[in-house]
């Protein structure tokens, strides 16, 4: 498959910043949301999922994508995480030549993602995940990372009290992480959730 992404260098890079996108969305929405929320200092990549998905919008399609395929009635998927991670770990293999430490941020689909990324690319040292669920059982936590996570209290696609238990059984194995709750947001990146990046990306290492 070829590797279709959105890029951005913000000054001399002295880390990658590696975003994962949401169901139907694309590399290109990621970057034009979060760029100004991320260092100065950075390489920020966005790539497109790998499958595409047809999306129809009056009498046209527009090109989105996924990353897998999950059927959330049997709790099953169709294709699981693993081509996905594949394809991103032969990304970055091909871009990081100088193997600069990696944050990943995954929103929604990407964000339950993210962890399984990180779990095969060991430049990446920490996880930030958006409105999402890191489900324990697909990835194997790293010690040596931090797993962050920010929910909105409002999210109405994602069940906050799930990701908030999955993440306290990562949080034991990783206690550097954070989980940060916002009281005014649901599943979108609003002004809430910009400032908080913002802040966390700042530090977004391993103590």
């Amino acid at each position: 498959m070829e590797h279709e992404y959105s890029s951005l260098i913000k000054g001399e890079p002295k880390r990658i910043f590696l975003l994962l996108h949401g169901y139907l969305l694309d590399g290109e929405y990621l970057i034009k949301k979060l760029a100004d929320s991320l260092p100065t200092d950075c390489l920020i990549i966005s790539p497109n999922g790998p499958f595409l998905v047809p999306q129809k919008k009056g009498e046209e399609y527009f090109a989105k994508y996924s990353w897998y395929f999950f059927d959330p009635n049997k709790k099953s998927f169709y294709i699981n995480y693993k081509p996905a991670a594949e394809f991103l770990k032969n990304l970055i293999q091909q871009i990081n030549i100088d193997k600069l430490a990696i944050s990943i941020i995954g929103y929604s689909q990407g964000g339950y993602l993210a962890p399984k990324v990180a779990e095969l690319i060991p430049e990446v040292d920490s996880v930030l995940g958006l409105a999402c669920i890191f489900r324990k059982k697909m990835f194997e936590p790293r010690e040596d990372l931090v797993y962050h996570q920010i929910h909105g209290q409002n999210d109405l696609i994602v069940s906050i009290d799930e990701s908030k238990e999955q993440w306290l059984e990562i949080h034991n194995k990783c206690p550097n992480s954070q989980y940060i709750e916002l009281s005014g947001s649901g599943h979108r990146i609003d002004q809430e959730f910009l400032e908080n990046i913002k802040n966390l990306s700042q530090n977004l290492t391993t103590v």
